[in-house]
């Protein structure tokens, strides 16, 4: 009996000092109804710049709520005023970016009334650039969604893309602005789609032990390759919970030695053709993408 308390002593002792440096994660309650608040972004077009900065604004306050609701392609008046009037006045605030002087008439004099609390993202900028370059805008709502070169620039890359992803297109690496080479799940597609959206025509390579690197990464243009790699547990995690989904358990894909093992002998192979090396462990697509341009010295 004394030797199963001693034995159940030294166990608590040990869960105990295993468990002392780790932080318990202790959730966070709610904010109270009336620190909730719901941000109503309006624009004329897709919108997606501006529910981004909303959303980035939306992370900095403490112990305040909001949800972010994008109104898109509001391009009339009655778009507009048949949204505002849609929108529940308790704790909403409502942001626009309309460059038609009459829309933002519109929703300043509709704001004032409902006692809502409202900011134009459009003025400032619009304003500040006039003052710099000495000249009024004008206003010409239609430019806004002109299908100019840079669209078809960005339509092009992202067709590109598509048609270079997880090592196809190979015989037409030449044609890639940039190339990204790494192991199985580095977040080498998603990368890629993203940098196709920017207008980057994008291709990426998958290596794996049984190949190695393809012969064809030679045609790839001098200065246009990045390598990816990533922290070894951290896609050992990700590497295990696809093969769950996949019902590959058991296999070396997922075993942290073999990924090891993989990583280093690529990494060694990257720095051997003097690539660029990028840790994705961590980063968003977005920071990803930045730290390519950067590391190929493509302005963008």
């Amino acid at each position: 009996m004394a030797k199963k308390k001693q034995a159940t002593s030294r166990k608590t002792t040990k869960q105990a000092a295993t468990g002392a440096g780790k932080k318990v994660r202790q959730k966070t309650a709610p904010p109270p109804a009336h620190r909730q608040y719901t941000l109503h972004v309006i624009t004329a077009s897709t919108g997606d710049l501006l529910h981004r900065f909303a959303s980035v604004a939306a992370t900095q306050f403490s112990g305040v709520g909001f949800k972010v609701v994008s109104h898109r392609l509001k391009k009339t008046l009655e778009d507009v005023a048949d949204t505002l009037a849609r929108i529940d006045s308790q704790n909403a605030i409502v942001i626009h970016g309309l460059a038609d002087p009459n829309a933002k008439r519109l929703v300043r004099n509709t704001c004032v009334l409902q006692r809502l609390p409202h900011f134009d993202a459009t003025d400032p900028l619009i304003n500040f650039i006039a003052d710099c370059v000495g000249v009024l805008p004008d206003n010409d709502v239609a430019r806004l969604h002109q299908l100019d070169a840079a669209y078809q620039q960005r339509i092009d890359a992202m067709e590109f893309t598509v048609q270079h992803d997880d090592g196809l297109g190979l015989d037409s690496l030449a044609d890639a602005d940039i190339v990204i080479v790494g192991v199985s799940r580095v977040s080498k597609s998603p990368t890629s789609l993203y940098l196709g959206s920017r207008g980057f025509r994008t291709a990426n390579v998958s290596i794996a032990p049984e190949v190695g690197f393809p012969k064809a990464l030679s045609k790839a243009r001098k200065g246009r390759v990045v390598a990816f790699t990533m922290q070894p547990k951290r896609l050992q995690q990700i590497r295990a919970e696809r093969a769950r989904n996949f019902g590959i358990e058991g296999a070396d894909y997922h075993q942290l030695d073999k990924v090891i093992r993989e990583l280093a002998d690529a990494e060694a192979e990257y720095r051997r053709r003097k690539w660029p090396v990028i840790d994705v462990t961590g980063l968003t697509i977005e920071q990803t993408a930045a730290r390519i341009l950067e590391s190929l010295g493509i302005p963008g």
